[in-house]
């Protein structure tokens, strides 16, 4: 993902100081490598303080780290921009926007994602006797694919977006549990609520959601944070948010499996357990 793209995906939490940061990050890219905080601060009217701020806050470790992502931009090609699908598209179009879009998704996510908080989830999901999770909408698919995921290896996994259901079985099981959340915005409030029960409950809590500051990121233990696809009248971005969300649960889920080889054993026992039966069901 492009720094420039990734800050234009939370444009509207910069303040406007950060917003008049941005303006001329955009104008000047080429020159940033080789500013100080104090040039950059001068050059954009701004303080030092909001420079450093600014580049926290949009995920780099230091202006270092910023100024060397910013230069291997410029030296690399890289897809820039969502392309959304118009009225009466042809399908060699929409093949190819779809294609594209996905591209970059793919790209941003794994540059989003965090190792060490992949490895916080992972630790914390292997810790935990039981893991609940939740998702309403189009993250509850992303919810199906974690169950289904970690179901298959034998792990104590349920899905529940009823809260009739998920706070008695939070209460109950307060010592050995691990709740992960999911809203591609950060902002559902029944998401958002069942992380502040959980918290109250001292459970701790994952969240997958897009890049940015949100309500559930804040609340989370272990925030995982994926791609931002800009939002277009179509609604294509739904469908890369979906995209960014599976690849996270992925990578997540295969970094579970490679550090115990019983979890691979049980991956492929569950493809033969479903083959057998195939084969004796259907012949």
């Amino acid at each position: 993902m492009s720094v420039i793209s990734r800050i234009a995906s939370i444009k509207k939490e910069l303040s406007p100081a950060e917003k008049k940061l941005f303006a001329y990050l955009k104008q000047n890219t080429a020159k940033i490598p080789k500013m100080t905080a104090e040039q950059l601060a001068q050059a954009s009217q701004v303080s030092a303080a909001t420079v450093v701020r600014f580049v926290k806050k949009i995920g780099f470790e230091s202006l270092s780290d910023f100024k060397l992502n910013i230069s291997m931009d410029l030296h690399e090609n890289l897809p820039l921009e969502y392309s959304d699908v118009t009225l009466d598209e042809s399908v060699a179009g929409i093949k190819n926007k779809m294609s594209h879009n996905a591209q970059i998704t793919i790209q941003e996510t794994v540059d989003i994602l965090k190792d060490e908080e992949v490895i916080k989830a992972v630790d914390l999901l292997e810790q935990k006797e039981k893991i609940f999770v939740a998702g309403i909408g189009a993250s509850k698919l992303v919810a199906e694919d974690i169950v289904q995921k970690w179901g298959r290896i034998g792990k104590n996994i349920y899905l529940d977006n009823d809260y009739n259901n998920l706070l008695p079985y939070l209460d109950n099981n307060q010592e050995n549990c691990v709740l992960w959340l999911i809203s591609n915005s950060g902002l559902t409030p029944e998401i958002v609520e069942f992380a502040t029960y959980a918290k109250k409950l001292k459970i701790p809590v994952i969240s997958l959601t897009r890049f940015g500051n949100n309500p559930l990121s804040r609340t989370a233990d272990i925030p995982i944070q994926v791609s931002h696809p800009k939002e277009a009248p179509q609604r294509s971005a739904a469908t890369n948010s979906i995209i960014a969300n599976f690849l996270a649960v992925d990578i997540i889920f295969y970094v579970y499996i490679s550090r115990n080889r019983e979890n691979a054993k049980k991956i492929y026992r569950s493809r033969e357990v479903i083959q057998e039966f195939r084969e004796n069901f259907f012949n």
